[in-house]
């Protein structure tokens, strides 16, 4: 009989500068009466911060005997010296993460009112800190679809 348990929780929080090209090329319309463009862009940044992880593993066994009893262990408090095993790790380091991203989408423009869609990626290189006894990094992408809608209140 095993049991194993375990929780853990991983992150990278930081802040850094971040540089932007957008870029857009009209497809139909104009400004004045509205417009439809082609949207791209892509973004590079330095990101200065913290990473860690906190987790925490159980795990145990007992072993049954010929008439399919529990020898030993009913309960995980009644589980005997070597028949169960903890482990904590708790690290944490300050961590420079690059990141690179970039966009390709499409806007419709009427006056004051702007909405877009597209498509988005964003990677950032060793920012999750993955291992279990050693650190061990790993990347984090967020990628999909998106939509923005802009509407001017004045001007």
């Amino acid at each position: 009989v095993y049991e194993s348990r375990g929780s853990e929780d991983r992150d990278f929080h930081g802040m850094g500068p971040e540089i932007v090209w957008d870029a857009n090329q009209p497809v139909l319309g104009e400004v004045a009466s509205g417009e439809i463009t082609l949207d791209w862009g892509v973004n590079a940044a330095v990101l200065f911060g913290r990473q860690s992880v906190n987790a925490h593993h159980f795990s145990s066994y007992c072993h049954e005997n010929g008439s399919a009893q529990i020898a030993g262990c009913v309960t995980a408090a009644h589980y005997g010296p070597g028949h169960s095993q903890t482990k904590t790790f708790n690290r944490s380091r300050r961590k420079v993460v690059p990141n690179l991203g970039g966009y390709i989408g499409a806007s419709a423009r009427y006056n004051n009112a702007k909405i877009s869609f597209g498509y988005r990626a964003d990677t950032f290189f060793g920012a999750m800190d993955g291992g279990q006894e050693t650190a061990k990094d790993y990347n984090r992408g967020f990628y999909g679809p998106y939509m923005n809608v802009s509407i001017g209140l004045g001007g």
